[in-house]
């Protein structure tokens, strides 16, 4: 019996505790972020690729060895050229040429024709008409050669000193109807979307410093099943399965009298995203120039369980006269579920170049970089109002900031200058320190602290919002770092109207499931203010679980007392793109000072997705009630959900108001001009935005016309205050 009841005793401990840990979910995104633009292959050969986004052509110039790629940039090409970049110039093409000429049209017979002239004499001379040099193009290239001659005839009579002209019927007529087109030279760029690779449906993969456990070196190439606008490529099915993302080298000068050319690399399989497959795989090829065939060269099976660590370095030997030639490319391609940001592999480090030794190369990369640099230099936050900092910045300055290092070679290294340096919007350094100890042993990974003493770390500019440039640096000692690109990092310290824990990238869905379940965010402000809305960022899942569902948003001081604010709003699935941000407003402002906590009651028992940042830590923010009791969530990350107390001019939002009244813009995407769908007597003010928040001054044309052409490519937000002080918002996407 007393066995009986221990085991009771234990089933019931185990429910509860299975009842409650059961309530929150993480999931894997279905979106990711959307990438740039691609454009259309017109002509190669082993020398160049010419690419078309009309009215741009973009040169491709083949690459020299040594090709090197950690990922610490984008090295991906991008097609976002303007008129006006410096790297751009005019090209006309005609159909026809002339003599050196391009006119407009051209008559002229087959067979020469001859002028006359009638000398003081009386004598009759007739002399051929120059020969016309003809050059035909079709899309800019020469196809054929002509000649001709003039079917225009000239007599000139030198007694009267008359020109009279006869007309010939024409044999021939060219017109030349010009297209005009900018062209785009090459930059530093390694990569090509999948472009010219048969397949062009196939997007790049994500660079990004925040998918993958524990790179080689800062920043990391991340393939999945999502497609260069952040949605899957296939939605019509969960188990949708097939190729997925496509990373392409340019074009590589390789000849057949090197030697040892090897390719290597790292890989991973899951790392913060979603663990691939059995039947899942990543996929190596190399381009056979001799009968443009892609070559199958190494493959990657999804593993049966995660590593957190990179794989061990791959190497592949490039040889035989199909590769040794100018124009070798190689191609990362991975198979895997076509449904969502799923299935992830991550590579890093990519290295091609002759006279490899793959066993010292094995042993030891002379290299030292950065992994990670400063998140923050607020505790605990990533963001804070400004107006809040300014009024207490020792609240928030961090007592120390750290950046990670790894020394991938062989030797004990003295890291010259190893600092941070913070600068003002103007460019202008305000604050600096410098490690006081550089060394970093061979083959180790290093986190280094600096502590911080001063305050306020960030000067009052006098603005509503301000954004503060900062970088990690240093100069490296002997002769174990060939690679200076990953000695640097950058970071930002932005400050606006709400206060987040997120970095705003998030990795995974967070979900509660049960009718009446509450969720409660923690913060804490050191001065009164008015709180006015919430953000959250609303990821699009497989299934439209927010549709129609219903939502309580709730404040509270203490979560053992009443909310001191409830509000039912109607949650439309307004979800956002990729890491973007819905902003909720209140009913009427809310005063809070000290700690306090944003939240909501889910009505249904229908899952509500939110943005989960894995990547910041702050768990023990993360609230959930069942019944009467609260719990703390169990998932390390943070929950993107913010608190604002601005007037709705916040990053990347849309906002969401309890009438549906709104505008159309368009067209949408626009290149230079857009029109807004709504009466021109109602608008009080229009205001545009990025993601991150800022304000664009753009020119009106008319009362409901407004002039983009100077905005970047890229997702916008136009906002229109009313006369009756109601704010509207659209996304506008600008695509030059």
């Amino acid at each position: 019996m007393k066995n009986l009841n221990h085991l009771a005793l234990f089933l019931l401990l185990f429910w509860i505790a299975l009842d409650s840990g059961a309530q929150e979910t993480l999931r894997d995104l279905t979106y990711s972020l959307p990438q740039s633009s691609t454009a259309k292959e017109v002509s190669k050969n082993t020398e160049r690729i010419n690419l078309v986004k009309h009215p741009f052509i973009y040169v491709i110039d083949t690459l020299s060895l040594p090709f090197f790629d950690d990922f610490t940039r984008d090295k991906v090409k991008k097609y976002e050229a303007k008129k006006n970049d410096n790297n751009v110039s005019l090209k006309i093409n005609y159909d026809f040429s002339v003599n050196g000429q391009t006119p407009k049209t051209l008559e002229y017979r087959t067979e020469p024709t001859f002028s006359i002239l009638r000398t003081l004499s009386g004598d009759i001379i007739e002399s051929e008409n120059p020969t016309l040099y003809i050059n035909l193009f079709e899309e800019g290239k020469l196809v054929a050669r002509d000649t001709g001659w003039t079917n225009l005839i000239t007599e000139f009579d030198q007694s009267s000193g008359i020109v009279t002209y006869d007309t010939l019927l024409a044999e021939r007529t060219l017109i030349n109807t010009p297209d005009t087109f900018y062209r785009v030279a090459d930059d530093f760029t390694l990569w090509t979307p999948a472009i010219d690779s048969f397949d062009s449906a196939r997007a790049a993969p994500l660079i990004n410093n925040t998918f993958a456990k524990n790179p080689i070196t800062q920043g990391v190439a991340t393939f999945d099943g999502t497609n260069r606008l952040g949605n899957p490529y296939d939605q019509t099915s969960e188990t949708t399965y097939g190729i997925c993302d496509m990373l392409l080298s340019k074009p590589i000068y390789l000849d057949s009298n090197m030697e040892d050319v090897y390719l290597s690399f790292f890989y991973q399989a899951g790392g913060n995203g979603n663990l691939p497959e059995e039947e899942d795989s990543l996929v190596l090829e190399f381009f056979d120039l001799a009968d443009s065939t892609w070559r199958f060269a190494w493959k990657a099976q999804g593993p049966e369980e995660e590593d957190s660590l990179f794989s061990d370095q791959v190497f592949l030997k490039i040889d035989g006269r199909k590769y040794l030639q100018t124009g070798f490319r190689f191609r990362f391609k991975n198979y895997g579920t076509q449904s969502g940001s799923l299935d992830h592999w991550h590579i890093d480090y990519v290295r091609l170049d002759k006279n490899r030794d793959t066993l010292a190369d094995d042993t030891t990369l002379n290299d030292v970089a950065f992994i990670s640099g400063i998140k923050s230099f607020l505790s605990p936050y990533v963001s804070v109002p400004y107006s809040h900092y300014n009024a207490d910045p020792n609240f928030f300055d961090a007592s120390s900031v750290s950046v990670v290092n790894s020394n991938l070679s062989a030797l004990n290294l003295v890291l010259g200058g190893l600092r941070y340096e913070i600068f003002d919007e103007s460019g202008s350094l305000i604050l600096s320190e410098i490690t006081v100890d550089p060394n970093i042993s061979p083959r180790t990974v290093r986190k280094t602290n600096y502590p911080i003493s001063v305050s306020p770390i960030f000067p009052d500019l006098g603005t509503k919002f301000a954004e503060f440039p900062y970088l990690s640096r240093f100069t490296s000692t002997g002769v174990g770092n060939n690679f200076n690109i990953n000695d640097t990092i950058h970071g930002s310290q932005y400050f606006g109207d709400y206060y987040a824990y997120d970095d705003g990238s998030a990795e995974k869905a967070y979900a509660l499931t049960g009718a009446g379940v509450r969720l409660a965010c923690e913060f804490n402000s050191p001065t009164e203010d008015s709180l006015k809305g919430f953000l959250f960022n609303f990821p699009r899942m497989l299934h439209n679980d927010n549709e129609d569902l219903t939502i309580e948003l709730l404040i509270w001081t203490d979560l053992f007392d009443d909310p001191i604010y409830t509000a039912e709003l109607s949650v439309e699935p307004l979800y956002t793109n990729a890491n973007e941000f819905i902003r909720i407003p209140l009913d009427q402002p809310v005063n809070v000072e000290g700690q306090f906590f944003i939240g909501y009651r889910q009505i249904e028992a229908t899952k509500i997705y939110i943005g989960f940042d894995v990547n910041t830590n702050n768990v023990q923010k993360l609230n959930y009630q069942i019944g009467e009791t609260w719990y703390t969530s169990s998932f390390q990350g943070s929950l993107m959900l913010r608190p604002d107390f601005g007037d709705g001019q916040i990053l990347g939002n849309q906002e969401q108001t309890a009438r549906n009244e709104s505008f159309t813009v368009y067209p949408n995407p626009a290149q230079n001009e857009v029109t807004i769908n709504i009466e021109a007597s109602t608008v009080k003010s229009v205001n545009v935005y990025d993601i991150s928040g800022r304000i664009f001054n753009i020119s009106r044309t008319d009362l409901n016309k407004l002039n983009v052409s100077n905005l970047s490519n890229g997702a916008y937000f136009i906002q229109i205050i009313t006369t009756d002080n109601r704010s509207l918002t659209q996304k506008l996407i600008v695509s030059h």
